[in-house]
């Protein structure tokens, strides 16, 4: 018999390639013996090893299932019979949690690797201690006790009892610095996640102290230190004591010398992209002192201008040299850039519903294209963008020789069908209820189908549309749409039906043109009689054909809730003329939003509007086709702005327009997909020309939520300029697109 302890010195000798004829177990009643020739290397028919033997038994223990491993071999005339004899672990048949009070029961639970009907394992028993012990300690229960208590229930079966003695729960009482001259030990705890037991201590974390998260505010002080030019500085670990009164933490900084950025350069292989080029887009140069974050961000530039050029493998290593005497850093980025790489396969999997192709046309990465960076990041936004995926992942992995690189793209599919139904309220329409009907991905094809009702007291729209963004499967991007709209305005009530459609196709990276046609037929009636003479002259039929031309560059990263990029717009509306129709007029417009991405997640947001509409044919513009700023969309905080009939105070709309929106975006709530918002509108319509001076202007705070029936929009407008009669703010609410 071999034990496990003695294994190696006391195996049977063997012969000269005796084989292994068959492999027995004894002694498993619960382990199925197929499941211990998994760790085996020995197996039948191959050669006798006591070197094997030895490392099987290791492989049995390791198992963790087994108190004791022993081998026997026995000679036969075909060769060796191997049979392990084992004897298996109690199991343990409950688990008790004693004297936990402070966390629940679950949370220890979820915590330790103990489980009941597994084997016992001691030493898993030890450490599932320890991890309760890092529970207590993450709650400020510093001097909590932990005992295991092991006991028998049988002649198998084991009891496991975890003792907790609570004690007194303790708070950070001080936070301390040493050696920080240079800024101020307020300063350096503002950047600190851990924090001295505060006044509302028992509604937060505040004064707990958790030490993996001291450990993350010691390396944001050291790298505070390193980004202000302290290129020595260093941050000593924290002491932390305890007593009756709570915690004390004490830090002890070594500052050094604060060094001013020197000399910059690029050295080593050179790109097609000029060394001048590079230089100018470097961040340290901007910088007055040494600044580690703004080295990394060069880093990462100068290797996406790398790999831009297809070295997917280069090196950037930034080589400083500080110069005591004028204490300045010089900073060279050696430049090694490799061999050039090329895409290879692309692979994409996780796509249940959508097909491949859908995905593919939106990449810029090709098989066989030099390998981009900056490619692998457009084809990101662009599938990002699509919104039909939870998580998009790209990994890039070595191809069948170092010039050649896969790209493997996984995907996780949402839900992109919708019913939704929901009520809101505005300032114009009081109570408005919206039903929606949508599939955003139609057959898995990308195609958009979409059915759509708004009913409010003023407004009843109905409007069904269908979408290909790819049409013939080229890029040609088309929608098709009829519509049913009644409207009533303050002096006259509208009804509108037609239909319509839009071509539009990409003519530059971010450019795109369109080309549509809508026919509609639109009747004025039930007007007031105190109405306005221009709202009088235009009752009955109106037949409107038209055609508009827009030409779009959109490079923002998201359609829902941009962060970065722009949006502009130009479109020219033809009516009437050979469009026939009994309306006649050019209508033009200009928009463009620009985005920056600030930290913390904040965004800030500049966009204008820039309106003309030129009456032909001797003829007068509908009044519902001239221009009004005022609601959700334009000035929030007033109803209705732009030109007034003289006689009737009615509004009439204008012939141009001047509009300009100031937004700031903060996260409320991430994980809803929750933002809140602060603005500032200015603008105005007229009936010629555009007289800045006399732009009206509001400013509010608001909430957005891509919610699960769509984009709400819930925002407070206050009139900066009031005038007399206007109430001083108004509330708005929208279901639909953001601005």
């Amino acid at each position: 018999v071999l034990s496990a302890q003695l294994s190696a010195d006391i195996l049977i000798r063997m012969g000269a390639e005796q084989r292994i004829v068959r492999i027995e177990f004894k002694g498993n009643r619960r382990i199925e013996s197929s499941a211990i020739s998994q760790v085996l290397k020995s197996v039948s028919g191959s050669v006798f090893s006591e070197v094997s033997l030895a490392q099987d038994i290791k492989a049995i223990y390791k198992m963790g299932h087994f108190a004791d491993v022993t081998a026997q071999a026995t000679d036969c005339p075909e060769g060796k019979i191997i049979t392990f004899v084992v004897q298996e672990k109690g199991i343990i048949s409950s688990i008790i949690i004693q004297g936990n009070k402070a966390i629940s029961k679950d949370d220890v639970e979820a915590a330790i690797t103990a489980k009941v009907k597994q084997p016992l394992n001691l030493e898993k028993i030890k450490a599932d201690v320890t991890k309760i012990k890092d529970l207590y300690d993450n709650k400020g229960y510093y001097n909590a006790e932990i005992a295991d208590i092991v006991e028998k229930e049988g002649d198998k079966d084991t009891r496991v009892i975890f003792k907790i003695v609570e004690n007194q729960r303790l708070y950070i009482r001080s936070i301390t610095f040493f050696g920080n001259e240079a800024y101020a030990k307020k300063e350096l705890r503002k950047m600190m996640d851990t924090k001295e037991k505060g006044f509302f201590y028992f509604f937060s974390d505040s004064g707990i102290l958790k030490k993996e998260q001291l450990k993350q505010d010691i390396e944001k002080i050291n790298a505070f230190y390193l980004n202000k030019g302290f290129i020595y500085a260093q941050v000593g670990e924290p002491e932390i004591t305890h007593d009756k009164e709570g915690i004390r933490i004490k830090i002890s900084i070594a500052e050094g010398r604060q060094y001013r950025v020197g000399k910059v350069d690029i050295a080593g292989d050179e790109l097609k992209t000029p060394r001048s080029e590079l230089l100018a887009k470097l961040q340290i140069v901007k910088k007055k002192y040494y600044d580690r974050e703004a080295v990394i961000k060069d880093m990462d530039y100068l290797q996406q201008a790398c790999s831009d050029e297809g070295f997917a493998h280069a090196d950037v290593v930034p080589r400083t040299s500080p110069q005591e005497k004028g204490q300045t850093v010089d900073i060279t980025y050696q430049i090694a850039k490799g061999n050039k790489v090329y895409f290879n396969r692309i692979n994409i999997a996780g796509n249940n519903r959508t097909r491949d192709k859908v995905i593919r046309r939106l990449l810029t990465v090709v098989e066989g294209d030099l390998y981009s960076k900056s490619k692998l990041k457009q084809s990101y936004t662009a599938l990002n963008r699509l919104k039909y995926f939870e998580e998009i992942d790209f990994q890039t992995e070595k191809g069948p020789d170092e010039s050649l690189t896969d790209v493997n793209i996984r995907v996780k599919e949402k839900q992109t069908g919708m019913f939704s139904i929901g009520a809101g309220y505005s300032a114009y329409e009081s109570i408005v209820f919206t039903a929606q009907v949508s599939q955003q991905n139609l057959f898995g094809r990308g195609q958009i189908l979409s059915l759509t009702a708004n009913i409010g007291s003023r407004t009843a729209n109905y409007d069904l549309s269908f979408t290909e963004p790819w049409l013939f499967d080229i890029p040609l991007w088309s929608k098709f749409d009829i519509w049913n709209m009644a409207r009533q305005y303050d002096t006259y009530d509208l009804d509108s039906k037609g239909g319509g459609f839009t071509f539009g196709y990409p003519i530059w990276e971010y450019v795109s043109g369109y080309v549509g046609y809508r026919l509609s037929s639109d009747n004025i009636k039930d007007i007031d009689s105190d109405a306005s003479s221009y709202v009088i002259r235009q009752k009955g039929d109106t037949t409107t054909s038209r055609l508009t031309l827009t030409l779009s560059r959109d490079t923002t990263d998201d359609n829902i809730f941009p962060s970065t990029g722009s949006k502009s717009s130009l479109s020219m509306e033809y009516v009437g003329g050979f469009l026939q129709g009994n309306a006649d007029f050019n209508k033009y417009n200009l928009s463009s939003a620009k985005f920056f991405s600030l930290p913390l997640d904040t965004v800030f947001s500049m966009r204008g509007r820039l309106g003309y509409l030129q009456e032909t044919g001797g003829k007068e513009a509908p009044v519902y086709e001239r221009f009004y700023l005022g609601g959700i969309n334009s000035l929030r905080g007033l109803r209705l702005v732009g030109p007034k009939d003289p006689l009737t105070d009615d509004e009439i709309g204008g012939l141009t327009m001047l509009n300009f929106n100031a937004e700031f975006i903060f996260p409320l709530i991430k994980n809803a997909g929750m933002k809140g918002l602060f603005f500032f509108d200015t603008g105005n319509a007229w009936e010629n020309g555009y007289h800045i001076s006399d732009m009206r202007k509001t400013a509010g705070a608001g909430i957005r939520w891509y919610s699960p029936i769509g984009p709400l929009r819930l925002e407070w407008g206050h009139v900066l300029d009031r005038k007399g009669g206007e109430p001083a703010s108004r509330w708005e609410f929208s279901i639909g697109m953001f601005m």
